[in-house]
């Protein structure tokens, strides 16, 4: 009877056969499972990115489209309505029309001039007629409201439209009633009369009354 060896004989009885040793990742393997995992991080990271972005697109997409979007405090500053500008007072001496007073003022003493009316005039007397061919009378009211006053016809002018100034006549008869010369008057009390200017014809329409103070300080103009 032949003899078996021990080996197989082991075998037979259910001993599992021994397993094959394993084999090592080589190097290259080892490369590509590295960069493998580097590129589906960095895809991974695109997908994190675009998703954010598109978060901030879609919230300021949704601001620019409300009825009411926020104002600025510079836009708000232009929508204000501008507040009117204060009145400014005109510079230099009043203008107003016949009828009117002006408040003239001298040193501590105030006093309100009217010119009532300028018409042109004739003298009856044919030894007082116009040099210049025209006179013209000015009826004025002079009136104390502070201290004493001493304007009298000197202190008014014509002004013709040209510019030409005419002076007060002193020696016009029955143009009357004139305007006393030199005559002061006390608070609280008036006078009044023509004042007389020698005119040339053409130059009449126009013009206009000037009055000055003591000082020969222009205070004012009375327009017809």
């Amino acid at each position: 009877m032949t003899q078996n060896s021990p080996i197989p004989d082991m075998q037979r009885v259910g001993t599992p056969p021994l397993a094959p040793p394993k084999k090592s990742l080589s190097t290259g393997a080892i490369i590509a499972i590295v960069v493998g995992s580097l590129i589906a991080l960095c895809c991974v990271l695109g997908t994190v990115v675009v998703l954010a972005s598109g978060g901030d697109t879609d919230k300021s997409t949704s601001v620019a489209a409300t009825d009411n979007p926020p104002t600025s405090p510079e836009a708000a500053a232009s929508n204000t309505v501008p507040s009117p500008a204060p009145a400014v007072e005109p510079e230099g001496p009043a203008t107003v029309k016949v009828g009117q007073a002006i408040n003239v003022k001298f040193l501590n003493d105030e006093t309100r001039v009217t010119v009532k009316s300028i018409k042109k005039a004739k003298s009856p007397n044919q030894f007082t007629q116009p040099k210049r061919g025209q006179f013209v009378a000015v009826m004025v009211d002079i009136f104390a409201t502070k201290g004493d006053t001493d304007l009298g016809p000197s202190n008014f002018r014509l002004v013709a439209k040209d510019g030409t100034v005419y002076k007060a006549e002193f020696l016009v008869v029955d143009i009357d009633p004139q305007l006393e010369a030199m005559t002061t008057v006390n608070e609280g009390q008036r006078k009044n009369g023509n004042v007389v200017f020698d005119v040339d014809p053409d130059k009449v329409a126009g013009a206009k009354v000037e009055l000055t103070d003591d000082f020969g300080d222009v205070q004012g103009y009375w327009t017809a």
